[in-house]
């Protein structure tokens, strides 16, 4: 008991019945929990195995079962400690006969679980383009973590498809096969809990206490599962932060831990504030930005450490601006004595690592993507620069026979290998064979089934080629492929077209600085080589917002604070809770930092195919001077022309691509100057004038 502060004494002591521990961020939580099981066994004589620890990771409950280890001894002592799925599987080991499977059942793997559904959806002439395998089994698993069986799931259509019967199927054959996913493991005990009065019974009387870990991360079966488990002896203590609550998306309700205190009542609520990570200043603006969410557990971020740096808010002038600012400030940190890997770049979108990506890779500064591919191994971005490539002539045969049958067209994969030996044997370029296909009176299958799309490249090509994006949007959209994104469901489609969108974004801006095609997919194979870095090396670390959860870093820069990013703009559509959680993220990433803060908004952004010009986020544009530094991008950067040089209205100029042309106006100051410009052949085009590459005419 030694090392702990008054705070975590008073919960690891505290006496029988519901405990809650509102443990802040950095405030030593596992300490705590662990402490708490030493103390029911040395002081309350509870026996080892009577105790039941149960976290969400396999990490989690890895790190609590070392730190077990260490104060009681080997083996926990017998404390049973693991995952909520673990913990489900040896209890379904001893019991799963009762509800029909054999206790050598098997779990399915991921792989095959999708071989089931598509097998299913094959067999009901189904295709992926109407409903995608993936969302169906997206939208099983909402329902088992919602505790529903297939027999009380309400009616759910889906392009005219009923989800519900192809639920029933898909138990059907998982109890034919003797198999289980990991969700029917937290739900199969649930239903023991509930159906089974003996077994229920068996089960509550083996643990005299449950501890959980991260309680604000349940969802309602693993809230039930708890429930019923310690209905009778009603000694369980939680330990989480509502106000680190950041997965409703994913099933995760923050009510649970609101609400405890209602749910189990004369519960000891026991508050976690003093935090050993960051500096004071660090916490300072925490407290700040969390102190607005209306729903919450009153608490506040104490300081153990000096006051530190001030955390810095930096504008920029757009997201290559501000990518190129978040280098610099790395590149200092470095300086400094810091390492790579003790640095992390934050975000809450994955499209915004594409300007990332290229300015840490150009300024030779060592990355990885940490819970995901980099921006150009994604697959939607792999597919849109196939059909990318074949409009603008620079296509291999690798692109082609990458979307020949994207979206389905037929070409099953003997169809596949003959269009790839026809190629072959043309001895022709990608492009040039498809123009040969487009015009061939008579084909004969798999060609013919090709030809439509081969007639479609052309068209894009003649009619949209002289376009800022090159003809990418309309491929895309004529070809029927964002389209078939939407059998993925809408959040996912959603997603991925905005990924799309920042490829599109990226292309404009290559083409407006005058790169070619050629040399723009030279650029995206360099970042998606394989040569960033590895795990082991010292690199960057750079990082969606939700998956830094749980993480620490010395230096961290959070990026895109901005209406639209954070708060998401999903999230402002959807109103008041979506928005709450959004700042609880920012609440996440501002305390992922232990000495050094920056934070960057733009003042231009591209997005979804236009300029936008973002406010800053909502979370930080009131806060007072003495909580977060403001600092303006300084100047504009060497390689950007100065506006108004001998472009007024009137002004004649030539463009790299669209050739001569009149300005009709000039807008806006700094980078982010937008100049409109009359082309002879091109039309009127809007351009940033920073990428323009504009040269003035006399006369």
């Amino acid at each position: 008991m030694n090392g702990l502060n008054e705070q975590q004494r008073r919960a690891v002591t505290a006496g029988d019945g519901p405990q809650l521990i509102l443990a802040g961020a950095g405030s030593g939580k596992t300490r705590t929990i662990v402490h708490r099981i030493g103390h029911l066994i040395a002081e309350r004589g509870l026996a080892p195995h009577r105790i039941l620890a149960v976290t969400f990771t396999n990490k989690a409950a890895m790190e609590l079962q070392e730190r077990l280890s260490m104060l009681i001894g080997d083996g926990c002592g017998g404390v049973l400690a693991g995952t909520f799925h673990a913990i489900s599987l040896r209890l379904l080991r001893r019991y799963a006969d009762a509800l029909g499977y054999p206790k050598t059942f098997l779990i399915i793997d991921a792989d095959d679980q999708r071989a089931l559904i598509k097998r299913l959806l094959k067999e009901r002439n189904i295709a992926s383009d109407r409903l995608h395998p993936q969302y169906l089994l997206g939208w099983i698993e909402h329902c088992k973590h919602a505790g529903l069986l297939p027999e009380q799931c309400p009616e759910q259509q889906w392009n005219g498809i009923g989800l519900h019967e192809l639920y029933g199927a898909y138990q059907q054959e998982l109890m034919r096969n003797e198999r289980m996913d990991f969700s029917d493991l937290i739900l199969n005990v649930v239903r023991l809990l509930r159906e089974h009065a003996g077994i229920a019974e068996a089960i509550r009387a083996r643990f005299d206490h449950v501890l959980v870990d991260e309680y604000q991360d349940t969802n309602p079966i693993q809230h039930e599962w708890l429930m019923l488990i310690c209905s009778s002896h009603r000694n369980l203590t939680v330990v989480g932060d509502d106000d680190q609550s950041i997965y409703g998306w994913r099933g995760a309700d923050v009510r649970h831990i609101l609400d405890f205190a209602r749910l189990w009542p004369k519960a000891g609520v026991h508050r976690l504030e003093y935090n050993y990570r960051s500096t004071a200043a660090i916490l300072k603006l925490a407290n700040a930005v969390i102190h607005e969410n209306p729903e919450r557990h009153d608490k506040l971020l104490r300081a153990t450490r000096e006051e530190g740096d001030r955390p810095r808010w930096l504008v920029c002038h757009d997201e290559f601006d501000e990518a190129r600012r978040i280098a610099s400030h790395l590149r200092s940190r470095r300086e400094r004595g810091l390492e790579w890997k003790d640095m992390a770049v934050l975000y809450r979108s994955n499209r915004q690592s594409l300007p990332l990506e290229q300015v840490l890779r150009e300024s030779s500064i060592p990355y990885r993507v940490i819970g995901g591919v980099g921006f150009f191994e994604r697959m939607e971005v792999k597919d849109a620069l196939s059909f990318w490539a074949l409009v603008t002539r620079t296509a291999d045969g690798m692109h082609l026979m990458r979307i020949a049958n994207k979206p389905k067209r037929g070409i099953g994969t003997k169809g596949m290998e003959r269009l790839a030996d026809a190629l072959g044997r043309a001895g022709m370029r990608a492009a040039d064979w498809l123009d040969h296909l487009a015009d061939s009176p008579s084909l004969t299958a798999p060609m013919h089934r090709l030809q439509p799309l081969a007639r479609l490249v052309r068209e894009v090509r003649e009619r949209h080629g002289s376009r800022s994006d090159r003809g990418l949007w309309p491929i895309l959209e004529q070809s029927g492929y964002l389209d078939s994104l939407g059998s993925l469901g809408e959040l996912e489609s959603a997603a991925r077209v905005e990924n799309l969108r920042a490829l599109q974004n990226a292309i404009e801006t290559a083409m407006e600085a005058g790169l070619t095609p050629v040399e723009f997919l030279d650029r995206a194979s360099l970042l998606q080589s394989g040569e960033e870095s590895d795990p082991g090396e010292d690199a960057v670390n750079l990082m969606s917002l939700h998956r830094a959860k749980g993480l620490e870093f010395d230096s961290v820069v959070l990026c895109g604070i901005e209406e639209g990013l954070l708060p998401h703009q999903r999230a402002i559509d959807e109103g008041a809770s979506a928005v709450a959680e959004e700042r609880r993220l920012l609440y996440v990433g501002i305390t992922r930092a232990r000495n050094d803060l920056l934070l960057t908004t733009t003042r231009v952004r591209r997005a979804f195919g236009e300029f936008i010009y973002p406010r800053p986020s909502r979370f930080i544009e009131s806060l007072a001077p003495d909580v977060l530094d403001r600092v303006q991008s300084e100047g504009v950067p060497a390689d950007v022309a100065s506006p108004g040089v001998g472009l007024d209205v009137g002004q004649s100029v030539r463009h790299p691509t669209f050739g001569e042309g009149i300005v009709l106006g000039v807008e806006g100051s700094g980078e982010a100057t937008r100049i409109t410009v009359q082309f002879r052949i091109a039309g009127v085009k809007r351009l940033m004038l920073k990428y323009a590459a504009l040269e003035p005419l006399s006369g």
